[in-house]
């Protein structure tokens, strides 16, 4: 994906004009492969505050609607937020926003790209993105519905990385 098209996706004209949770959420979900540059670029221009706001959101959103006997999802949920959450409380130097840049875009292959869910239902694989939106609607409707999420448990993306810069 290019520039004018990413930007054209968040509904933004430049970097500086990311800066709402709806940005946030559609890079985070965005279908298409953004390449870890271009998020760089959103994230160096961004307010540190609004985007850890965003983040704590989007991870507090996602986490309290995930079915309680899923508590290994749970725990990875958590250390992705936290991994993420961490990246982004620095101060936003060109090497932060790479690391940022690179811990999001794993992030978003692991829950857009990648088919790490299974509808135990109909057998269909889905993202972790798909499966969560299968889990709500199911919810409103009043329909019961079983995820398998075992191979995005497995498969996650590292969960700790830690660098003696974040231990300091």
């Amino acid at each position: 994906m290019d520039r004018e098209r990413l930007f054209e996706k968040l509904d933004i004209d430049s970097p500086e004009e990311f800066k709402f949770y709806e940005n946030f959420e559609a890079l985070i979900e965005e279908d298409e492969h953004i390449e870890e540059d271009l998020i760089k670029e959103l994230l160096i221009s961004a307010d540190q505050s609004l985007l850890s706001e965003h983040i704590q959101h989007f991870f507090d959103s996602f986490s309290s609607n995930i079915p309680d006997e899923e508590t290994e999802l749970s725990i990875i949920l958590e250390t992705l937020k936290n991994n993420i959450s961490n990246a982004a409380d620095t101060e936003m130097s060109d090497e932060a926003a790479s690391h940022l840049a690179t811990e999001i875009y794993k992030f978003r292959r692991w829950y857009c790209i990648d088919h790490n869910a299974v509808n135990e239902r109909n057998g269909e694989e889905l993202s972790v993105r798909d499966a969560r939106y299968e889990l709500l609607a199911a919810k409103l409707l009043g329909e019961d519905i079983s995820i398998d999420f075992g191979k995005a448990i497995t498969s996650g993306p590292d969960a700790y990385e830690v660098r003696i810069k974040d231990i300091m």
